[in-house]
């Protein structure tokens, strides 16, 4: 063991064991454990299915299958709640990982993520969907654009919500800088968990509104 292991130890956000100097934000236990949903490797996953009737998407994906009070779920709050962008960084170049290697993403020209009204990410201190676009990024050779696709109302904490309020809560609550620009576009659009897909359909909606435009969906966790 390091002295920096004994003077700052480092813990497992889903277990609480300390981790050794090779374990990286997970430890190996949890890491084997990790419940991959391999929506990438095929077509109709539940993510998919969650979306019709919704939004035209051209494919979606997530790496993790998100339950409540799993251990899934402490990996989601520690990045979303508790600061653990490493953690967030770290998910995201899994996932990342897991796309390249199957040929998901390939002919997509943007990646986009999902932004946070101002006074909400000035209240967290970041953006957990652009620490997970900028890992994608990097894995898939993707440009990452954050300041095109715009929240312009604040919405309140959509977790009590049921599907229809958060639907309805959501419509109208994003807008596109430049109107033109991903016309003839095809764009990655990417969140941290997908539950009712409401947040996602919102974007999707405003990008689509411009000609040719063709839009998959990338998330860390699918919410059963």
């Amino acid at each position: 063991m390091y002295l920096s292991d004994i003077i700052l130890p480092r813990y497992c956000p889903v277990c609480g064991r300390v981790l050794l100097r090779k374990e990286n934000y997970l430890c190996l236990h949890c890491l084997a454990d990790l419940p991959y949903s391999y929506f990438w490797s095929y077509r109709g996953n539940a993510a998919e299915l969650s979306l019709e009737g919704k939004i035209s998407v051209d494919k979606a994906a997530s790496l993790l299958i998100y339950r409540e009070n799993s251990p899934c779920s402490k990996i989601v709050q520690a990045f979303k709640y508790k600061h653990r962008t490493g953690l967030c960084r770290y998910m995201g170049d899994m996932l990342g990982g897991k796309l390249a290697e199957s040929g998901w993403a390939k002919g997509y020209d943007y990646i986009i993520p999902v932004p946070l009204h101002p006074l909400k990410r000035w209240v967290r201190g970041y953006n957990q969907a652009e620490i997970i676009s900028r890992a994608l990024g990097a894995r898939l050779e993707i440009p990452v654009l954050k300041d095109q696709l715009v929240r312009r109302r604040y919405t309140t904490s959509q977790t009590r919500k049921n599907a229809a309020e958060r639907l309805s809560g959501m419509e109208g609550a994003f807008r596109l800088r430049k109107r033109g620009f991903f016309e003839g576009k095809s764009l990655l659009l990417v969140d941290d968990v997908m539950t009712t897909g409401a947040t996602l359909v919102s974007c999707a909606n405003e990008i689509l509104k411009m000609d040719n435009c063709r839009i998959g969906i990338v998330t860390l966790a699918f919410a059963e």
